[in-house]
């Protein structure tokens, strides 16, 4: 299932087999994040066990910049086994 936005991604996720988690991230865990104003498209990451990593590597947690860190969207984490 193709889309046009990262915020969109969940429904793909689940249909490749990974599912919903909360708590902790671990390795491959990947994570979507709702859009916030002047950014419509939202954003999703990897965990690699020790950062997040989207187009680039996310050295202050799965909110990829200021804007989002600041309006602390909601979002949805998951994992494949």
């Amino acid at each position: 299932m193709r889309t046009e936005s990262a915020k969109d991604y969940g429904s793909s996720l689940v249909s490749a087999g990974f599912y919903e988690v909360h708590g902790n991230p671990q390795r491959g865990d990947v994570v979507v994040i709702r859009s916030i104003p002047d950014h419509p498209h939202g954003h999703m990451a990897m965990y690699d066990g020790q950062i997040w990593i989207s187009d680039f590597r996310q050295q202050h947690g799965f909110y990829p910049g200021p804007a989002y860190r600041s309006a602390k969207p909601p979002y949805r984490m998951y994992r494949h086994d």
